[in-house]
C-alpha cells in the first residue's frame, strides 16, 4: 500500500465518488482527514445497532453486509462489497445506530472518514464539503435505485 495518503486518494479518485468533484487543491486539503486501517478476514467492523461515527471506502478486500430478519438469529446478506465501495455512510450522516452489520470476508484495507472530521470540513471549507456531499448523494441515490429495482423483481 502506498505510504502517501494523497497519492493513494488520487489513484482512487474515480472510484471514490465522494472525491470526484474535488480539485487537486481541495483533495490535498482533505486527504489528511482520511485514515487507513487494515482488518484481517473475519473482523466485525460494526454490528447492527452500534453507533455510527465513520464511513469506510474499500481499498482492497471484501466485506459482507448483513441485516437481522424478524426471526431471531436469522440474517440475510444484503451485499458483498469490494474495492471501490463505501460502507457505513448512512449512520455517518443521520446519526442513528447502524442499520446493518459488516464483516470482512478477506483481508481488507479501508480508508476511514469520521463524521466529526466531515463536520469540521463543512465549517472550515464549506465549498469543499458541499462537493463531497454531492458525491455521497450520488452514491446513496444509486443504491436507492438498485434497491427499488430489486424490490420490483420480487413482486
Amino acid at each position: 500500500m502506498k505510504e502517501n495518503l494523497l497519492e493513494l486518494i488520487n489513484d482512487l479518485k474515480e472510484e471514490m465518488k465522494i472525491c470526484e468533484y474535488l480539485t487537486d487543491d481541495e483533495l490535498e486539503r482533505v486527504s489528511p482527514c482520511f485514515g487507513v486501517e487494515h482488518y484481517p478476514a473475519g473482523t466485525v467492523l460494526f454490528s447492527e445497532g452500534d453507533p455510527g461515527d465513520y464511513m469506510g471506502f474499500v481499498i482492497s478486500g471484501k466485506i459482507e453486509i448483513t441485516k437481522q430478519t424478524e426471526f431471531k438469529g436469522k440474517e440475510i446478506i444484503i451485499a458483498i462489497v469490494g474495492k471501490g465501495s463505501f460502507i457505513g455512510e448512512i449512520s455517518t450522516f443521520d446519526a442513528l445506530p447502524r442499520s446493518t452489520s459488516a464483516k470482512t470476508i478477506e483481508d481488507t484495507d479501508l480508508l476511514i472518514f469520521k463524521r466529526s472530521t466531515f463536520d469540521r470540513i463543512l465549517k472550515e471549507h464549506p465549498q469543499t464539503g458541499i462537493k463531497m456531499l454531492e458525491g455521497i448523494i450520488r452514491i446513496l441515490a444509486l443504491r436507492l435505485r438498485k434497491t427499488t429495482e430489486r424490490l420490483t423483481r420480487i413482486f
